[in-house]
């Protein structure tokens, strides 16, 4: 905000506007006082406004969250989601639970982009907790004919890591449609055209630790990727496994950092081959 002269240039006038721009009562009460403490009290409240609001945009992208509590944030208090041992099923994997999104999970699921009746799915620890998406990222806007990729989902445990599901259509990997996994190319290929999807960042192939092709249970081919994320937006470490479904290509990709990559790495590994489309 800019500190335009008042028309009268006494002391007061001037002290007067200042006072309203931190949130008191202009000390005179002469016209150009009144005027500019109406003008620079809206103003300063506009301003705060406008700028709060750009600053929660960048924000929450970044983050990849959205605004959960933050209105409750404001009166001190903190809202933070329930573990997810508490209300999903148990997984076959000891210790895990299974996490199935139902069919109003998701825009991407409400829209029938992703099949509400057959969705992907995959397995977490007891103590992991979900996030929620950004709308931005969630495809809200450009459901059912989105052309970039989007998040579906965001779970994390901070002491262990961050886990997210991103699909995008399958035109961003390749021209043929309904391509099976193997038919989109080899799996560092394809990780030329996912890797920043697994870092938020940049790849250099030589972070890459290990690559592998796995057919799964479901009877998809999984690309089964490890690598070392240096510059990785939640990270320096990730697992990822993706594969096609009809035309889409789902990836699921675990992140940590050092600390949580000691303690948690065959954790993420565990959810990574639990994913299934």
């Amino acid at each position: 905000m800019s500190f335009a002269p008042c028309a009268h240039s006494s002391h007061a006038a001037c002290g007067g506007r200042r006072a309203v721009l931190v949130g008191k009562a202009p000390g005179h009460s002469g016209a150009c006082g009144q005027a500019e403490a109406v003008r620079n009290g809206a103003g300063a409240v506009q301003d705060v406004v406008e700028v709060s609001r750009r600053a929660l945009m960048i924000a929450a992208p970044v983050a990849g969250v959205g605004l959960l509590g933050a209105a409750d944030g404001a009166q001190g208090k903190t809202v933070e989601a329930a573990e997810v041992g508490e209300y999903l099923p148990p997984s076959n994997i000891d210790g895990f639970v299974k996490f199935v999104p139902d069919a109003q999970k998701t825009p991407a699921i409400r829209a029938g982009t992703v099949d509400p009746k057959n969705p992907y799915s995959f397995s977490l620890p007891t103590t992991w907790r979900e996030g929620k998406v950004a709308n931005i990222l969630s495809g809200n806007y450009c459901q059912p004919r989105c052309d970039e990729p989007w998040t579906e989902v965001i779970f994390n445990d901070a002491s262990e890591g961050r886990v997210a599901v991103l699909v995008t259509p399958l035109f961003r990997l390749t021209s043929k449609r309904e391509a099976k996994m193997e038919e989109v190319g080899s799996t560092k290929g394809v990780l030329q055209s996912i890797g920043p999807y697994i870092t938020g960042t940049v790849l250099d192939e030589e972070d890459l630790v290990s690559a592998e092709s796995k057919k799964q249970d479901d009877g998809r081919t999984y690309y089964m990727y490890e690598v070392n994320t240096p510059y990785g937006t939640f990270g320096t470490h990730a697992v990822a496994s993706c594969t096609t479904k009809g035309d889409l290509a789902l990836l699921l990709v675990a992140t940590a950092n050092d600390k949580q990559w000691a303690k948690s790495q065959s954790n993420l590994r565990k959810i990574a081959s639990s994913f299934r489309a």
